[in-house]
């Protein structure tokens, strides 16, 4: 065995057992400075969701046919739970007041729940550029819109966040923000390190 590649999936295993091992309704943060290692924390949650039957919803900015690609090169049958209870939506990047994004995305996460039935499990930051001032207290705005009636949803979410973009905007306040508006981080490193805990 290749001993980098054995130590590197040890390490990834806590995040990955993490989500595999959900049993109640969470709402999650996941922060990372490795996008491929986050994607595939980001997959195995949704590989989850799917084989459970849960409405399983992907919402990036990235390009849906790409998105697919990487989902079938992840292991995904996608084929299968395309026509059942997979979706990918593209988030497109609004670059406008505050108030008005938050409209906007408000607007767009009903029309995108409303295309599919409870349980869910959904990967999605409902603001795509939070590169922006604007962008950033509009996701913070959103995230603690959503965390305080989370009682009342039916299902699972992850929002992922690449902390690099959250140092340009005071890296402590938002970082801690997002704890207080999460019930649980995941993390994924560039150091190869991951992990999993509870908040609140």
């Amino acid at each position: 065995m290749n001993t980098k590649y054995g130590s590197e999936m040890a390490q990834e295993s806590i995040p990955l057992k993490y989500v595999n091992s959900l049993s109640d309704t969470n709402h999650l943060v996941l922060l990372y400075d490795d996008e491929e290692y986050a994607q595939r924390i980001e997959f195995e949650f949704l590989k989850k969701g799917l084989m459970t039957g849960d409405s399983c919803i992907y919402a990036t900015e990235m390009d849906p046919g790409l998105v697919i690609l990487k989902m079938i090169n992840n292991g995904i049958p996608v084929r299968h739970f395309l026509k059942k209870n997979l979706q990918v939506y593209q988030i497109p990047r609004l670059t406008d007041e505050t108030e008005i994004m938050i409209k906007y995305a408000r607007k767009l996460f009903k029309k995108i729940l409303e295309s599919a039935s409870p349980p869910y499990s959904i990967v999605a930051r409902i603001v795509a550029d939070i590169g922006t001032p604007e962008g950033i207290l509009a996701e913070m705005k959103l995230e603690r819109e959503f965390h305080s009636n989370f009682s009342t949803f039916d299902g699972y979410v992850v929002c992922p966040y690449d902390i690099s973009k959250l140092r340009v905007h005071r890296e402590n306040k938002w970082i801690q923000y997002l704890f207080e508006t999460h019930h649980a981080t995941i993390y994924a490193l560039k150091s190869n390190q991951g992990g999993a805990f509870y908040l609140q």
